[in-house]
């Protein structure tokens, strides 16, 4: 019988690395075949990456904050934030999706959480927001060593992506950078998270019980605001 390890990873977890995986397929995608999919979103895929500069702070900032301030100050600020990515973008598909992945990562907002989920959230956060800060400065030094792949000028001339985008800067004149950048960023959490599964297979026997998998349950104080 299969017995595998879930018992460090909630459900939630699941559903962060699923968003996560399928981010990285679009950026994949629009990377290699971009003739496949609206240009509109090349550019909002360049935005995205751009947006998330803020937003990777959004997780620790929900986490260590008291439940009001996370309520009456960060929720409407990030919410502020997500209008003006919705007025940079062409097309708010990817808005509404990127979004659910930002209410995921902010579900500390709305409960107490015990210290050791918070301090694993802040180290989840700072590793990603340090993650981020480490590709964009490779990326940006050495943008003309990226493959543009189906990103070529030729392509972005003859598809009118220039005529279309809103604003300017290295991740809009050469999309194929933040593409490749957000390609990378969503993909190794995803890897990493699989890694760790799989390195867990067979360890606890108490797994499964009852034919059924057992996921961590993570402790909440009830404690109101």
């Amino acid at each position: 019988m299969l017995n595998i390890n879930f018992n460090k990873y909630s459900p939630f977890s699941f559903i962060e690395y699923g968003f996560q995986a399928y981010y990285a397929y679009v950026f994949l995608m629009v990377w290699t075949h971009p003739e496949l999919h609206p240009v509109s979103l090349i550019n909002d895929l360049a935005v995205l990456m751009t947006f998330e500069f803020i937003m990777v702070h959004s997780g620790v900032f929900m986490a260590v904050m008291p439940k009001k301030w996370s309520l009456l100050v960060f929720f409407p600020l990030y919410g502020t934030f997500a209008y003006s990515f919705n007025e940079s973008v062409i097309n708010t598909n990817i808005v509404f999706i990127y979004l659910l992945t930002v209410l995921n990562r902010m579900r500390f907002a709305f409960s107490n959480v015990t210290p050791d989920v918070r301090m694993k959230q802040i180290g989840k956060s700072a590793a990603k927001a340090l993650f981020y800060f480490f590709l964009i400065m490779v990326l940006a030094i050495g943008n003309e060593y990226v493959p543009p792949f189906g990103l070529t000028n030729e392509f972005l001339e003859k598809s009118h992506y220039f005529q279309m985008v809103k604003s300017s800067g290295l991740f809009i004149e050469k999309p194929y950078v933040p593409i490749c950048m957000g390609f990378i960023y969503y993909l190794v959490p995803v890897l990493y998270f699989i890694y760790r599964t799989i390195k867990n297979f067979g360890r606890d026997e108490n797994t499964f019980q009852n034919g059924k998998v057992v996921f961590s349950r993570t402790t909440f104080k009830s404690n109101k605001f």
